[in-house]
């Protein structure tokens, strides 16, 4: 069967009757049309796929109700591009969403913040969570941190202290901030 006589009512007659080989020719002429058409929108090849997999499925699913005037070519594509705009639309209420989301927790965190109950709290907790986290770093790197940031000893004098270059000074104090970034990253987000 080739692709002018796929707009043939007796083509859609074998589809609206559940025709299998009618409905196999169909998927194997348009399946890669399609797709390629869908990800010219989406530009995600996943997302296509699944696109114009459901416009298979609901061609299938109301096959009976396909009228045989139409032009199945035109149906498809139609049918594949306002699945994309759907999607479109679908993904502009899942970022509201989650901006509405981010929103309100960054209010929550503002409003636990000016508490100051719960701001000292959420101080003490911080607190133990950095010593905590302090006390994971390595031995040399925990020391020349604890100098640096408790102690208030600037680069030059932990260096003098501990015989050491300023350099490597430096680099365990990036390594220890590294550390508690990523240890205390649920903190962040009380402050963003």
């Amino acid at each position: 069967m080739n692709k002018d006589q796929i707009n043939t009512s007796f083509f859609i007659q074998q589809l609206k009757q559940g025709e299998n080989s009618a409905f196999e020719t169909l998927y194997h002429l348009y399946f890669q049309k399609l797709h390629h058409f869908a990800n010219s929108y989406l530009e995600n090849e996943q997302e296509s796929e699944e696109i114009v997999q459901n416009v298979f499925f609901k061609i299938w699913e109301k096959r009976e109700k396909l009228e045989l005037s139409i032009n199945l070519h035109s149906y498809l594509f139609k049918m594949v591009k306002n699945s994309c705009l759907d999607y479109f639309k679908h993904q502009k209420i899942r970022e509201k969403y989650q901006n509405y989301c981010d929103s309100e927790r960054r209010n929550i965190n503002y409003l636990a913040l000016l508490d100051e109950s719960s701001s000292d709290f959420i101080e003490k907790e911080l607190l133990i969570k950095i010593n905590a986290v302090v006390e994971k770093l390595p031995a040399a790197c925990k020391n020349i941190f604890i100098k640096s940031r408790f102690q208030g000893l600037k680069h030059k004098e932990i260096a003098e202290e501990l015989n050491i270059s300023t350099k490597t000074v430096e680099n365990q104090i990036t390594k220890a901030i590294k550390f508690l970034r990523l240890e205390l990253k649920e903190y962040t987000a009380l402050f963003l």
